[in-house]
């Protein structure tokens, strides 16, 4: 996420900082602080931490308020992709071995746990109404993260339905979240809340769509390695989803730029009524771009 604001920014840097540092329970077992720590250690996009600040500037918040509820999220997002490696039995991310590969599935998964309690610890200090957003977007993403399971085991259909719930649920529960929770937190009231949810969804679909596009293209410029396909695991994407319909690989990636695309524009649209659309809209648009999509084809 490029371009965003100077405060926004220190925000940002703020979080990366304390990523680690924020995590300051003594652990007597140095198995699970090493599996804890262990993709604490490389940062990711942040595109999650990324989105509270935005979504706190859009409605004229500081964004430094919010970094340890950014720091919150980004916990939960870690841990919901540690069991996801386990449910997916991948060996490899953000470049090192997955924490159960490393450290063992019984590490790996109290390190996940461990991670959800202190994120709710650290969101505790911004309002019960922030803890309950947060706890409700865990679940959807739980919920999320079977759908898609079962869809692998071939237990649920793979159509464009499925695949939406799925993605809403588990990839865009949070980046909703995320765009919200500051406004959550301030008690802004129901249309603000809803209008940034809305658009968080929005965007969280169109987020997981640009990462199938990118699976299936293969591009290490874009971050996925080659031959790493979905489809091999009959793992959720939208590039098979068009597929099963007919498509050819090619039409059926272009359907998934499309479809990206539409949701960018919801999103902009419902944005439109906050304020600095324009800032927004210009982080949005140079993360969701089309011709570098449209570049590896």
């Amino acid at each position: 996420m490029l371009n965003i604001s100077e405060n926004a920014m220190v925000a940002l840097q703020e979080v990366k900082n304390d990523l680690k540092g924020k995590f300051d329970w003594k652990f007597s077992s140095q198995n699970l602080k090493k599996a804890t720590f262990h993709l604490l250690n490389v940062n990711g996009k942040l595109l999650r931490p990324t989105l509270v600040f935005v979504g706190a500037e859009s409605v004229g918040l500081n964004s430094m308020k919010y970094v340890n509820l950014a720091i919150a999220i980004e916990y939960l997002h870690i841990s919901s992709l540690i069991h996801d490696d386990i449910i997916d039995k991948d060996d490899m991310r953000r470049g090192l071995q997955t924490v159960h590969k490393k450290y063992g599935l019984e590490n790996a998964i109290l390190a996940g746990d461990a991670l959800i309690a202190k994120a709710v610890a650290l969101s505790s200090v911004y309002g019960e109404n922030v803890v309950k957003k947060i706890s409700e977007a865990a679940f959807r993403m739980c919920d999320g993260e079977s759908i898609d399971f079962c869809t692998q085991r071939r237990n649920v259909e793979m159509t464009i339905h499925n695949y939406l719930e799925i993605a809403k649920k588990k990839t865009a529960s949070l980046i909703s979240t995320s765009i919200s929770i500051a406004a959550v937190s301030e008690k802004m009231g129901d249309d603000v809340i809803a209008g940034l949810s809305k658009a968080g969804e929005s965007l969280g679909v169109a987020f997981q769509v640009r990462d199938d596009v990118v699976n299936a293209v293969g591009s290490f410029e874009l971050g996925k390695r080659p031959g790493k396909d979905d489809s091999v695991f009959n793992r959720p994407n939208i590039v098979t989803v068009f597929q099963l319909q007919g498509n050819n690989r090619r039409e059926a990636i272009e359907k998934g730029i499309e479809l990206m695309s539409h949701n960018v524009e919801n999103a902009i649209e419902v944005l439109s009524a906050f304020e600095k659309i324009n800032y927004i809209k210009k982080i949005i648009m140079t993360y969701f771009d089309e011709e570098e999509l449209r570049k590896y084809l």
